[in-house]
């Protein structure tokens, strides 16, 4: 067993430690997507992560695994990446109405995003937001994907986490100049945070965090600890290694000396109350290590605090309104809408009843029911026409979002 930390052996914390939760969407939070480092990943352009593995009926295993593919110009994405995703999900959480909608595209001003990320606004930080953004939308997902809407793996999967972005100043496509950020989250993403894949994460608690693998066990420890009902997880120090683009050391002081300032600094916070080393028995990894973590008490605090939200949105369920009345006419954005609605379907000559679809339906549905029809044209699965598809996309949407909490669980 480790030694308790002593509290007084740390400074005191300049961030709040009252929790602050946001909503995340789950399988990028699992995909490791964000590699653990203050550094440039120079040497590594793809990673690769093992989803899932099953047995076929003709008993062969399948395994679904991911790659992610950097963009050969700015790299793969490291920790200030993480940070600025946990500050456009802040600023998500603010934009969401109360039934879960996101207007397209999402406004990202770079002052917020910048000082919600925790930097120092300055000229470094401004050039860094840019290439965040354009990381954001260039980086690859190829492989196996979690589609919430079908509760499983696609396994055929070829895509980003953002499918289109402007960046402040930037001429954009109907002619004009972005006067903030623009970003339109790719459809998968869209989807999974429709159908509730989310889970909360503590902002507040993500800030604190100073050491880049810490950051980057947060949750995969607390998925970890929430699939075991809170008993201790076992992670391999070989996959730790894969994922987070470590050195795989064979002698255990210097794992130790690797990964326990992050296991301390878990520790300091009580998210983590003890790790233990332990050598593989498998004959196939003897020079592994596996690691085993314990919950701590604000695991389960935060586990309480879950409940406690998903009860209040039972309550509020109950009282929700339902959509809002048709609107008289089309203003200028509705018009602008009609236009992409035009575009995705292909269909010039039903005007009209695109027009009353945008003056019946909240724009968030229509723009997530826009983003459906182009992945699914992408991926051929239109068995008639697109208009068709997304009239139907348009009801299956609003159909779900009636009955759906508005607040999911994890």
């Amino acid at each position: 067993m480790q030694r308790e930390v002593q509290p007084a052996l740390f400074p005191k914390t300049e961030h709040a430690t009252v929790p602050n939760y946001i909503q995340a969407e789950v399988f990028l939070e699992n995909l490791g997507f964000f590699t653990p480092s203050s550094r440039r990943v120079k040497r590594h352009l793809t990673k690769e992560k093992v989803l899932a593995e099953r047995v076929n009926p003709d008993g062969t295993k399948h395994i679904t695994k991911t790659i992610i593919s950097a963009n050969a110009l700015f790299g793969l994405p490291i920790t200030s990446d993480l940070d600025y995703y946990r500050a456009f999900l802040k600023i998500c959480d603010e934009i969401v109405d109360r039934d879960g909608r996101l207007d397209l595209p999402i406004a990202i001003p770079t002052r917020a995003l910048i000082r919600y990320a925790g930097k120092v606004e300055n000229a470094r930080e401004r050039k860094e937001i840019r290439a965040w953004i354009r990381r954001m939308t260039l980086t690859g997902i190829i492989g196996g994907i979690c589609q919430a809407k079908s509760k499983d793996y696609n396994d055929g999967f070829v895509g980003t986490l953002s499918s289109q972005a402007y960046i402040r100043g930037e001429r954009m496509r109907n002619g004009k100049t972005a006067e903030m950020n623009y970003i339109w989250p790719a459809p998968w993403w869209l989807s999974n945070f429709f159908y509730r894949y989310l889970r909360p994460f503590d902002y507040n608690f993500h800030q604190r965090l100073r050491k880049p693998i810490a950051k980057a066990l947060y949750p995969i420890l607390e998925t970890g600890w929430y699939a075991s009902a809170g008993h201790p997880y076992t992670k391999s120090y070989r996959d730790l290694c894969t994922e987070f683009l470590l050195a795989e050391h064979r002698h255990l002081p210097l794992v130790k000396q690797q990964l326990d300032p992050a296991h301390q600094e878990l520790q300091r916070e009580h998210f983590l109350a003890d790790w233990q080393y332990r050598k593989a028995t498998n004959n196939a990894s003897k020079h592994d290590f596996i690691v085993a973590y314990v919950p701590g008490r604000k695991f389960f605090e935060d586990q309480h605090a879950r409940k406690a939200r998903q009860q209040l949105a039972e309550q509020l369920t109950r009282a929700r309104k339902r959509l809002p009345a048709p609107q008289p006419e089309l203003t200028g954005a509705e018009q602008t809408l009609l236009d992409e609605i035009l575009a995705a379907c292909g269909d010039q000559d039903n005007r009209t009843a695109y027009a009353k679809v945008i003056r019946a339906y909240p724009e968030g549905l229509l723009w997530m029911a826009i983003s459906e029809t182009r992945q699914a044209s992408r991926e051929r699965r239109v068995t008639k026409t697109r208009g068709a598809y997304f009239m139907a996309t348009v009801k299956d949407l609003a159909a779900r979002w009636a009955a759906a909490p508005s607040t999911p669980s994890p």
